[in-house]
């Protein structure tokens, strides 16, 4: 049997790429026409674009995004660095944030910040992909990393998140304002002994939600029963409830939860472990309305946050550069909506 002469690996046995120069050969014109073909605010005839993408098509051409971007001195890459992945709220924000990006003809580098990390860590990494901005959400980034984005030209815009810097972008849900609303409904609805679970007590989005909560019951000459850690999980949702429902705790008849995932943790350990019936005895409620909320053995009173909202605003300020007024000036804050379920 004759043996193939020609190694597996040889160049006659792997394909070719076929390069801008080899398609300006075939159609007769210049290999800078070629690249112009794909760049849409080029100024070339219709025809002339139709026949180059035409004849791409056909010799398997694609131009190389990376050079072009070296070219342009932009890469079209947009950093989103984030943490909390355990929360659904935060995956189903990825795939809004990657899908409204793309139709910008932008592209997602995604970093993950560990457990009980910083956004800080991954910075010097992340900066060398010379990202065009970065976006921040449920992580920690020092001022110091802060400015030395500036320094380096690339905006920043921290989403869920409001900060002290006028220097960067923050869009966020009227948090404390959704606050007042969830208390008033549960005055409304007759409830005297409302408690808070809270998460880090640090972060903006738990402190603005529970000063909202605080000055709703206030309005109405109520004050917080209790405030308890639930850590931003399930597990530390339950827990709280375990403490918030011990036995020889003042009575309470509400919960309040800094997101979903504690709430459901609060609603398995009331409906597991005591004999308090949900609504008619304790009422719950969480925030960010995700899926699982909406689950008819949940049936979770949270409140909506604005997603697709907020990160069309953060997109469209990745164009504003960094801002240069106030804190006040650098915020942009959306507003949510309470959703009623069975649970409230």
């Amino acid at each position: 049997m004759k043996r193939n002469s020609t190694p597996p690996d040889s160049p006659a046995q792997r394909a070719v790429r076929v390069t801008a120069r080899d398609l300006a050969e075939r159609l007769g014109v210049a290999t800078s026409t070629v690249t112009r073909a794909f760049d849409k605010q080029s100024r070339i005839s219709a025809e002339l674009r139709q026949r180059i993408v035409a004849m791409a098509d056909e010799m398997g051409y694609r131009p190389n995004a990376i050079a072009r971007s070296l070219n342009q001195r932009k890469t079209g890459i947009v950093a989103l660095v984030m943490g909390d992945m355990g929360n659904p709220f935060y995956p189903a924000a990825l795939e809004e944030f990657s899908l409204q990006l793309r139709r910008t003809g932008r592209q997602l580098l995604l970093f993950v910040v560990p457990p009980g990390g910083d956004a800080d860590e991954l910075m010097p990494q992340l900066l060398q992909y010379q990202v065009d901005a970065v976006v921040v959400t449920a992580a920690r980034l020092s001022s110091h990393m802060s400015e030395l984005c500036g320094r380096q030209g690339v905006p920043l815009v921290f989403v869920n998140r409001r900060v002290e810097d006028p220097t960067v972008w923050s869009v966020c849900c009227d948090n404390q304002r959704m606050g007042t609303v969830v208390a008033e409904y549960l005055v409304g609805t007759n409830r005297r002994a409302c408690a808070f679970v809270s998460g880090d007590p640090s972060v903006s989005t738990t402190a603005d939600r529970l000063r909202g909560f605080e000055h709703g019951l206030a309005m109405h000459g109520q004050r917080l029963v209790a405030c308890v850690q639930g850590g931003y999980t399930y597990e530390g949702g339950r827990a709280a409830a375990a403490r918030l429902f011990a036995a020889g705790q003042p009575a309470v008849d509400a919960v309040f939860c800094a997101n979903d995932v504690m709430a459901l943790g609060v609603l398995s350990h009331l409906r597991m472990n005591t004999h308090l019936r949900v609504p008619q005895d304790v009422a719950v409620v969480g925030f960010d309305d995700i899926r699982d909320a909406a689950y008819p053995e949940n049936g979770l009173t949270t409140v909506h946050q604005p997603v697709s909202e907020m990160i069309d605003c953060a997109i469209r300020l990745l164009d504003e550069g960094r801002p240069g007024g106030s804190v006040a000036e650098a915020l942009r804050e959306l507003p949510g909506r309470l959703v009623l379920r069975s649970s409230a």
